[in-house]
């Protein structure tokens, strides 16, 4: 369904650039073009009223197409810690208001950026980490207070940091866990269906992934691995075979190839299943990409500055990967329906040259070209979205290693 805007809101955000020449316009916008003027003459609109409103509909669209690369306002950058390469979204103070974490690899630290609600944030909170190369950092109540708590993964000392939230935006207590070689990634899920929260971690050093069994207290019990790749670099975390029990998929980088680990529901995975994607791939999304109720996995390849697209068949296996480009060194990835026509979009940062790439899905599957929109910072290594000023429209954050900030980029709403 095409929805029309108020095109005064958007050119006070946006300016107001002249209409386009019809040879112009996106293709997109012919199309609608087109049902508009069928529309009238299925309805017989051809009185000079019906006419100029039938003008006035074409002149909303073409301006609508002009903005489509105005989908986010500019960004607003926050000061963070040293080489910040980890980032995750969350209400840490319990406010109702998103928060923003980062792991700073050189800084020994985290960094807390307490939302206001409006897309700012106060000034960082900074919270010393025992241990270096903090590579990643995720979100979850993993000893059942009602509050927020945070983990880091230490790439140079294999070990994960557990920091217990106090509700308030602080952090008292830490408590390390040594995993194997080399972890780079962290997500949290219930893989032994107890109640309580485990997580999973990259170990890019062994070729395995880790899993780690949560007490509910804020421990947890010694890690099992399970074999992958080369090179492990992100994590994903779904139920890819429909079987009510979570599984994973893991990145290997050196391998161009993704593996596929079915849970059990026991904390424990079958053999990996493998799949090709693209050239040296690092970051990892999921969605049902194509609208048939089946989990799909989206790749950014870094190596050939590509996303591959892999149609799951609800059976824990996939089609073969489709491509499209996006950026010059694609590196993080999220998923989420930027223009609300119902359809799962794609944002990629591309760190070479410091923006992010939007992929507007079709809905079957298949993307559009991207849209690039700067970050206003250096390098930004991963992405996230949520809705950081509370207006309905979602938001980008992205981490910029190359600049010690992080990036928001609102919403425009000026394209539904």
């Amino acid at each position: 369904m095409d929805t029309w805007v108020d095109v005064k809101k958007c050119s006070a955000l946006l300016g107001s650039p002249a209409v386009a020449s019809p040879a112009s316009i996106h293709p997109q916008v012919r199309l609608i073009v087109g049902r508009v003027m069928s529309r009238a003459q299925d309805h017989h609109q051809h009185a000079a009223q019906g006419t100029a409103q039938i003008l006035a509909q074409i002149q909303i669209t073409a301006e609508i197409a002009q903005r489509r690369a105005h989908l986010f306002l500019n960004p607003s950058t926050f000061i963070v810690g040293q080489s910040p390469e980890g980032l995750a979204l969350g209400d840490f103070n319990g406010d109702g208001h998103l928060d923003v974490v980062t792991a700073n690899y050189n800084g020994q630290s985290v960094s807390l950026l307490l939302g206001t609600g409006s897309g700012t944030f106060q000034p960082q909170r900074v919270f010393g980490i025992p241990g270096t190369g903090l590579r990643c950092v995720a979100v979850g109540d993993f000893n059942e207070d009602g509050s927020l708590d945070f983990v880091v993964a230490a790439q140079n000392n294999s070990t994960v940091i557990l920091m217990f939230g106090t509700g308030t935006g602080n952090f008292l207590t830490q408590s390390v866990f040594p995993v194997a070689n080399g972890p780079r990634d962290i997500k949290v899920g219930d893989f032994n269906e107890d109640g309580h929260l485990d997580i999973a971690i990259a170990d890019a050093g062994v070729r395995k992934v880790s899993v780690l069994l949560g007490t509910g207290t804020g421990s947890f019990q010694t890690e099992r691995t399970f074999n992958v790749g080369i090179s492990p670099t992100s994590l994903a975390v779904g139920d890819f075979n429909e079987d009510g029990h979570l599984d994973i998929i893991d990145v290997d980088g050196s391998d161009f190839t993704i593996s596929v680990l079915l849970g059990t529901g026991l904390g424990t995975f079958q053999p990996r299943t493998v799949f090709p994607v693209g050239v040296l791939p690092i970051g990892i999304a999921t969605g049902d990409f194509n609208a048939d109720g089946h989990l799909d996995i989206a790749v950014a390849n870094s190596g050939d500055n590509t996303v591959s697209i892999l149609l799951g068949t609800g059976s824990g296996s996939f089609q073969p990967q489709t491509t499209f480009s996006a950026g010059n060194t694609t590196f993080g990835i999220a998923a989420a329906d930027f223009n609300r026509d119902g359809i799962l979009d794609l944002v990629v940062t591309d760190i070479s040259f410091g923006t992010v790439d939007v992929l507007l899905g079709n809905g079957d599957g298949t993307f559009r070209p991207p849209s690039i929109f700067s970050v206003a910072g250096s390098t930004p290594w991963q992405v996230s979205v949520g809705d950081m000023n509370e207006d309905g429209l979602v938001d980008i954050v992205t981490v910029n290693q190359g600049s010690n900030t992080a990036s928001v980029l609102l919403g425009a709403a000026c394209l539904v």
